[in-house]
Parts: structure tokens; C-alpha cells; sequence
């Protein structure tokens, strides 16, 4: 009982404090469970979705990182383009093999 109230406390505390972070990490956990759909059912649908959250949780981190400078600037901000390059990358890939077959 008091982990779920350690985790409770500290999801509230994200919520009041970094509303953001709070919204990106949503997106994240949303875009896991769709991958997860996407690999059990192949439906090209649930990638999509998928990539979506994940592309905009990607663009809300560096605007976030714009706006309101962390310590950690430049690292997050060449992780999340990283990111953002390599899942682009993947998804292209993805769907080009798909329409050749």
C-alpha cells in the first residue's frame, strides 16, 4: 500500500509542478501499448498511432527544452532529434518494404 502511495504522491507532484512531463510521459506509455497491439495484431493502423504519439512527445520535449532550458539541454535535445530521425527512418523502411511485397 504505500508504494501505490509513493507512486500517487509523485504523480501528482508531476502534475502540479511539471504539467509537461506529465503529458509526454502519457504519450510515451500510450505509444508502448500500441506498439505492443501492433506486434501481436500486424495491423498497420496501431504503427501508426504509435508513431504519432511517439513523433509528438518527441516535438513536446523539444519545445519544452526550448522554452524552459534544463541542465541537460543539448543531451536531450540530440536524443530526442535522434530519436526522432531513427523512427522516421524506421517507418519509412517499414512502409516502403510493405507496398513492394
Amino acid at each position: 500500500m504505500r508504494r501505490w502511495r509513493t507512486w500517487w504522491r509523485g504523480l501528482e507532484m508531476t502534475s502540479r509542478y511539471n504539467p509537461p512531463q506529465l503529458v509526454e510521459a502519457a504519450m510515451l506509455g500510450l505509444s508502448l501499448v500500441l506498439c505492443a497491439a501492433w506486434w501481436i495484431r500486424q495491423d498497420w493502423q496501431y504503427l501508426t498511432l504509435c508513431l504519432s504519439y511517439l513523433f509528438g512527445a518527441i516535438a513536446s520535449i523539444l519545445v519544452r527544452e526550448c522554452v524552459v532550458p534544463s541542465p541537460h539541454t543539448k543531451r536531450v535535445r540530440l536524443t530526442a532529434i535522434a530519436c526522432f530521425l531513427s523512427l522516421a527512418s524506421a517507418a519509412g523502411f517499414y512502409f516502403f518494404q510493405t507496398h513492394l511485397i
